[in-house]
């Protein structure tokens, strides 16, 4: 779902919905933009939707257990970027996502839930991607 289709989908349930790009920062600047939205609504959850930064640890440490992550794909496997490639390639026959809080370490947090679909050998990593959005969104 495309970012100003998140923005209309909050707003049809008075959320407020922030996008606060990190192109051309740096991670400094980029985490002040973002506690800067975050102290207009000390917001009990901050939940990163396709964010592939890793945070700092100083501001996790603000929000300790408070940041949610939606790492597409079945964690403790395939950590990182391009799950579905490293899953295609090693010939799973499960593909999920897991929903965690995030930690100074790449997607090492505490798992809150967890969600799979079956696949097999006529799944490309681009089919196990788009079968693996609906399960973000259950996950969630």
């Amino acid at each position: 779902m495309p970012r100003r289709a998140l923005k209309a989908l909050a707003g049809q349930f008075k959320i407020p919905y922030y996008q606060v790009s990190s192109e051309d920062k740096a991670r400094q600047a980029h985490e002040a933009a973002i506690l800067k939205v975050a102290a207009r609504y000390r917001p009990e959850y901050i939940v990163l939707a396709k964010y592939m930064r890793v945070l700092s640890e100083e501001f996790v440490s603000r929000f300790r257990n408070r940041i949610i992550n939606i790492h597409h794909s079945f964690l403790p496997a395939f950590v990182g970027a391009n799950p579905y490639q490293q899953a295609a390639e090693r010939g799973v026959k499960i593909i999920g996502a897991t929903a965690h809080f995030v930690s100074e370490e790449l997607d090492q947090g505490p798992i809150i839930a967890q969600g799979v679909i079956p696949v097999d050998h006529s799944h490309s990593a681009s089919d196990m991607a788009q079968a693996g959005r609906d399960v973000e969104k259950i996950v969630l």
